[in-house]
């Protein structure tokens, strides 16, 4: 799903917010963060002979908290929205089943399962700070459509697993100095998002119940997170996690919407500086916005750019310039020239009346292998009277940065050149003056780096707009 369409989604959604009731008497608890009333997504996801969703993972189905909770959310928001009946009961039935799947242990619960989520070290049964999210939601939204106060006594226990590590049945790790919620009961794991939605619903908790202890553990999470969020930045996209491994785990290199994480944790990072006025939260989502290859002024454009073209293609119908443009960085088709010189015009798209882009700061090459990224070149701007002027060599753009992904049989070879002082203009042309020893030139993709303050305020503009905590 793109940017554009989830905030619409979602911030229409978290609309429904009450202000905080610290009686806890609300009449009908929120739609959760993050979660919208579409359903028809979870037709296909199979389900136990009682209707409870089960996850298909190496062969086998198993109930996974996070699934079958985040599921329960949506219905509720389908509920909440359309007032299906249908909806109400099979929100209720997952409900009930959570409630029954809590496990107490001293005075903190937690919903558990019993199988190994690769690559992460776990020991089963072990608990997920997004789990414990979701359903801290699940039990205050039963709450409101029951008021059985069991279901409300169960998420005052579960916010308590919030402050137990991991090795004693809880969800919090120590990384460094700091505090971590992990997703996976993995202590070296720390997968942003998991995180990020971990925060949400203990947020959720204090803003409808008047939770202290969520508080002070969404809190001490912030906290945590502003000391932590450099840690993400992989200097072309953001890191996913930051579990050790044979390669970086990246939060957009898979499947048909590679971007989807970290386009993600874009919106999440806004919402946390909504909710906190924390300025690092909105730095990190611009310099994310930055590195991001998507449109997000029109839904109906994938593209940031407006138009790319190149003097020579080898093979333009299944290897155009199209290729470099469309997401794929980390597989698929790719664009590539055989000949030197080619030039290579990107022009950029518009917003508004936004016509030059400013503070253009880096190039970054998505190659096929080592020897297909670019060696000499020089890059050119377009200024305002339509003449391209040279701006540097690639041999003067002496900071870079390298990076590798590999994908089943596809390999990346990732390439960052920063411009030694930052330029300005409505399109820039690199033109390619030598290949290396493979004598092409092949990207998958490539992406300029520039100011995108407008659509960073646009998608901070729905949230404000639709933001209940003011």
């Amino acid at each position: 799903m793109k940017l554009l369409q989830f905030l619409c989604i979602f911030f229409i959604c978290i609309n429904c917010f009450p202000q905080k009731n610290k009686d806890e008497k609300f009449a009908e608890a929120p739609i959760f963060p993050f979660v919208n009333a579409n359903i028809e997504k979870y037709n296909s996801v199979f389900r136990d002979s009682n209707g409870i969703p089960m996850l298909l993972y190496e062969n086998q189905h198993h109930y996974y908290p996070i699934q079958y909770t985040q599921i329960a959310l949506h219905y509720y928001a389908n509920y909440i929205k359309t007032k299906n009946k249908s909806s109400k009961e099979s929100f209720l039935k997952i409900a009930k089943f959570t409630k029954e799947k809590i496990v107490i242990i001293d005075d903190f619960a937690v919903l558990q399962y019993n199988f190994i989520v690769k690559p992460y070290k776990l020991k089963p049964p072990c608990a997920s700070s997004m789990s414990q999210a979701f359903g801290l939601g699940v039990m205050i939204e039963a709450y409101s459509l029951t008021k059985d106060r069991t279901y409300l006594d169960i998420a005052k226990k579960m916010v308590k697993s919030f402050g137990v590590p991991i090795e004693k049945g809880g969800v919090q790790a120590i990384w460094g100095d700091t505090v971590f919620y992990e997703e996976y009961a993995d202590i070296n794991s720390h997968v942003l998002n998991g995180y990020m939605f971990s925060l949400s619903g203990l947020f959720y908790s204090y803003k409808t119940t008047g939770n202290k202890e969520a508080k002070k553990y969404f809190d001490i999470g912030i906290n945590s997170l502003k000391v932590k969020i450099n840690q993400y930045d992989a200097a072309f996209t953001s890191y996913y996690s930051k579990l050790a491994g044979e390669q970086p785990a990246f939060a957009s290199a898979i499947n048909d919407d590679p971007d989807h994480y970290h386009e993600l944790e874009i919106v999440q990072l806004i919402t946390l500086y909504i909710w906190t006025d924390e300025s690092i939260f909105r730095e990190y989502a611009h310099k994310f916005l930055k590195y991001d290859n998507g449109n997000y002024s029109d839904p109906n454009k994938k593209s940031k750019f407006s138009k790319i073209e190149a003097s020579n293609t080898i093979e333009p119908i299944n290897y155009g310039v199209d290729k470099l443009d469309d997401e794929l960085w980390s597989w698929g088709n790719y664009w590539s020239t055989n000949q030197t010189p080619t030039n290579l015009d990107i022009k950029f798209s518009l917003l508004g009346t936004e016509k030059v882009k400013s503070n253009i700061s880096a190039i970054t090459f998505y190659a096929i292998s080592e020897n297909a990224l670019p060696k000499n070149f020089e890059v050119y701007d377009l200024d305002e009277s339509n003449n391209w002027n040279k701006v540097c060599e690639a041999f003067q753009m002496r900071v870079r940065n390298r990076n590798y992904y590999k994908t089943d049989n596809f390999e990346t070879f990732i390439e960052t050149f920063y411009f030694s002082e930052p330029v300005s203009g409505s399109a820039l042309r690199i033109k390619f003056l030598d290949s290396r020893e493979g004598g092409i030139i092949a990207l998958r993709e490539i992406n300029i780096q520039y100011d995108r303050f407008q659509e960073l305020e646009f998608i901070e503009n729905i949230a404000r707009n639709s933001n209940p905590f003011k």
